[in-house]
């Protein structure tokens, strides 16, 4: 379809660990219209621990701030601080010495992610416990792809990212918090709804029921959130 168009296709057999630094090289370097790469390969791109400091320091003043706040000064969000101040000088003390390419120096301006439901299992930090649907811990793959995804929109004015799935909502309407977290995450905080447990104020509600267990011969109680709110507001802001 673009016969004239510099691309590069990066698959496993040409990104193995000996030639993975000549091609990020490349990638950095040359100016190519477009990149397609597996999965597997984008998995294997490091995010630089410069970024991460940058964005835990962020997060460790907006902390500090609410601690001011006499209202909002827990004793949880003092625990939340201690614990950012130790990930902060253990991302200082293990910083890399070896030389190599990490995304945010890639300068990408565009991600197209296919099949994105697949990366859905990102962390989710909240009070609510015991629901069905909702991961505390997430995927290491999954929080990689929010971190690029993030690079790449804070190199972009908070846009230059693409999700491709047929598939956005599957098991539960925390996927559709996922994939506004992912994209929308301005707009979420304009409307004072970036915490999921405010979003969840705004458009859901716990429920607890007894279900056929997954051996079919029992019965389980089980806590989803399966009573909505907002929903024309959510799908339009969807």
């Amino acid at each position: 379809m673009y016969p004239n168009a510099n691309l590069l296709c990066v698959e496993p057999k040409n990104f193995t660990p000996s030639k993975r630094e000549e091609v990020l090289g490349k990638i950095r370097d040359e100016n190519y219209d477009g990149i397609i790469m597996a999965y597997s390969c984008f998995e294997q791109i490091p995010v630089s621990k410069d970024y991460y400091i940058e964005e835990l320091n962020g997060l460790k003043e907006k902390i500090e701030k609410l601690a001011k706040d006499s209202k909002k000064a827990t004793a949880k969000l003092q625990k939340k601080k201690e614990t950012l101040s130790k990930k902060l000088s253990d991302l200082v003390i293990s910083l890399d010495t070896e030389e190599t390419v990490y995304f945010d120096e890639l300068g990408i301006t565009r991600l197209f992610v296919d099949e994105a439901h697949n990366f859905k299992n990102v962390p989710i930090e909240t009070k609510v416990d015991k629901v069905l649907g909702i991961s505390s811990d997430g995927s290491k793959k999954c929080r990689i792809m929010l971190d690029k995804v993030k690079i790449v929109q804070k190199q972009n004015d908070g846009g230059g990212v693409i999700m491709a799935t047929g598939t956005p909502i599957t098991n539960s309407i925390t996927d559709a918090y996922i994939f506004q977290n992912y994209l929308q995450s301005g707009t979420l905080a304009l409307l004072d709804l970036q915490s999921f447990d405010s979003w969840i104020g705004m458009f859901a509600e716990r429920k607890t029921e007894f279900e056929i267990d997954v051996d079919t011969n029992s019965y389980r109680l089980a806590t989803r959130f399966s009573k909505f709110h907002n929903l024309t507001e959510l799908t339009v802001m969807l």
